[in-house]
């Protein structure tokens, strides 16, 4: 028997691991971020809230990714959701604050003031949340539902490549509709489709009820994604405007019809009553939403405490999947820096060096520890319940930095953006981190990407609310193309802004407004009176077919079940959106460098 070879095993070729970080996944998030901040910048700016963007930056990705490049991994679409989410996220701290400098009268709006403060919260939610990160989601195991549901988008390419066909579908649609709408913009064209339709006509409703309906496919679409909660909104202007204005009508407390136009009285109504309810309900259950979240509040602190104690006894290698503490110091100290330098430019140092300093570093500090607590619990209560109070949070911030600033407007509201744009992108970094968790994602990397990327979101909405204010009809007549933009959320702080300077505050309609909100929002559906409140003073042309598509949304979940409405009616919800969104912007572009009227 002959003798035998010896064989040497085979040597070991280690796999090549995941693309992750890759110039793919940056730049596809860049640009998904990009279209998604303006779209949701300008639908936050009429609607007064919006929708989150990792679950569309995911179905993009996707397509992107799968559908174009014919390449992808799971974490390397995760880095595309993340960083398009962090730059969309920004822009709801913007949206709601600072357009209000454009409001008020005699009031200076600085482009890159306001985009230093917005940059500088957003450095300080991500760099708040490093520390608490392991003990939030490997430790105490919060859910973070729609970082959980991302996650599920995530580990399903082929099904996310269909839900990116149907976005595009639904955009391309909704983008003929804005066009077709649009034409008689274009020199030597007279006509276009309606861009509302009055149902009190048809409906034989008094000319003070008013019932215009705004063909709005992005209203639509938004609604449809709210579903049941959309339909609060709905009620809530159907009372403040079919309801009570009859009914201050019939009773002799509103301005008589003969000595006002008829058609203005519904106007007249709602500004003198139902607008200050609803900007009382909003602050009530703004508040009551801090109220209810006590219990997250000491979770919270005990989670800040265990994670010291953690990091305390941690070896170096511990820490390998965390960014180095070093850059949590350092984007912290950026950010104190940058606020208190906006805080005494907004101040006068020419005039009072001495008292701008001294309040700059008080704002700074202040306003800091502010962020870094309420960033804590919002993220906290984004695990828990997957609902923030982060209306309570900004307007507590707001209030408190009008007594440190001695009432100066423009300062205030640029520190309140800061702090607006820090607490919502610390809860999305926590639901991204969460999703990376589920998908095998490296928690620094995301991590890296999101505080590299995080402060173009505020320049992006910045450029899109000064492109919309100076195509509107008559600048300081109101925002957009041709029509006015609502901004509820920037016009109600407005409206407390000017009566606390004007001495003029009705306090018995905002308490009674801030007493319901408070109740409906104890209720036990959360956010339920900051829901209803903007609802009140919301425009019910813009409410309508909102409503109409939350409506939609519960019918076609009874005939066609809630997977449905999941994976085919919300992409083409999400493509109504961005289709109305960004064609709306063409448009503004168009009609500020001449070319369209």
């Amino acid at each position: 028997m002959p003798p035998t070879t010896p064989t040497t095993a085979a040597p070991r070729i280690p796999a090549a691991p995941y693309r992750e970080v890759t110039l793919a996944a940056v730049v596809t998030g860049l640009l998904i971020g990009v279209g998604m901040t303006a779209t949701f910048t300008y639908a936050g700016m009429t609607l007064g809230f919006s929708t989150s963007g990792s679950t569309v930056a995911a179905i993009l990705g996707w397509g992107v990714l799968r559908g174009m490049l014919r390449r992808g991994t799971i974490v390397e679409n995760n880095i595309v959701q993340t960083i398009a989410s962090s730059l969309n996220t920004t822009a709801g701290g913007v949206v709601f604050t600072v357009p209000v400098l454009f409001l008020l009268p005699d009031t200076q709006f600085d482009f890159w003031q306001a985009a230093g403060a917005s940059v500088a919260g957003a450095l300080l939610g991500v760099g708040f949340v490093i520390p608490i990160r392991k003990q939030m989601i490997e430790v105490e195991r919060l859910l973070f539902p729609s970082g959980t549901a991302v996650a599920a988008i995530l580990r399903s390419p082929a099904e996310g490549l269909g839900k990116s066909r149907l976005l595009l579908v639904g955009a391309t649609v909704s983008a003929l509709f804005f066009f077709l709408k649009n034409t008689d913009r274009f020199e030597g064209i007279e006509t276009s489709l309606p861009k509302s339709i009055d149902l009190g006509q048809w409906l034989g409703l008094p000319p003070y009820v008013q019932a215009s309906a705004s063909l709005s496919m992005f209203a639509l679409g938004i609604g449809f994604i709210a579903g049941r909660n959309g339909l609060f909104v709905l009620a809530g202007s159907v009372v403040s405007y079919w309801v009570i204005t009859p009914l201050v009508v019939a009773w002799g407390w509103g301005p008589a019809g003969g000595e006002y136009d008829p058609q203005a009285v519904g106007g007249a109504i709602h500004s003198a009553l139902t607008r200050p309810l609803g900007i009382g309900m909003l602050l009530g259950g703004a508040l009551s939403g801090v109220f209810l979240m006590a219990p997250a509040i000491r979770a919270a602190l005990t989670t800040l405490r265990a994670a010291s104690q953690r990091n305390a006894g941690s070896t170096p290698s511990a820490g390998r999947d965390e960014m180095p503490i070093g850059v949590l110091y350092a984007s912290v100290a950026l950010a104190v820096v940058t606020l208190f330098t906006i805080t005494v430019a907004g101040l006068g140092f020419e005039t009072d060096p001495v008292g701008s300093i001294v309040r700059g570093l008080l704002v700074a500090v202040v306003g800091s520890l502010w962020v870094w607590f309420s960033s804590i619990v919002i993220a906290q209560a984004t695990g828990m319940t997957d609902w923030t109070p982060l209306s309570g949070m900004a307007l507590l911030a707001v209030v408190i930095l009008m007594y440190l600033t001695g009432g100066a407007v423009a300062p205030t509201v640029m520190l309140g953006a800061a702090v607006s744009v820090a607490c919502s992108l610390s809860a999305d970094m926590m639901q991204d981190l969460k999703t990376g968790q589920l998908v095998g994602s490296r928690p620094a990397r995301q991590q890296f990407v999101q505080l590299a990327c995080c402060g173009l979101g505020p320049i992006i909405a910045l450029s899109v609310i000064a492109l919309l204010w100076q195509s509107g009809p008559n600048g300081a007549n109101g925002f957009g193309p041709g029509t006015a933009i609502a901004v509820p959320q920037a016009d109600a702080l407005r409206a407390v802004i000017e009566q606390v300077q004007g001495g003029s505050i009705d306090w018995t309609r905002y308490g009674a407004g801030a007493l319901v909100g408070a109740v409906l929002s104890l209720s036990g559906l959360p956010g339920l009176g900051v829901i209803v409140g903007i609802s009140m003073y919301l425009g019910i042309s813009i409410v309508l077919p909102y409503g109409l598509g939350a409506i939609a949304r519960e019918l076609l979940a009874l005939l066609r079940g809630a997977d449905w409405c999941e994976s085919t009616g919300t992409p083409l919800a999400v493509g109504l959106i961005v289709g109305d969104g960004l064609t709306t912007l063409l448009f503004a572009s168009l009609t500020v460098l001449g070319a369209l009227r």
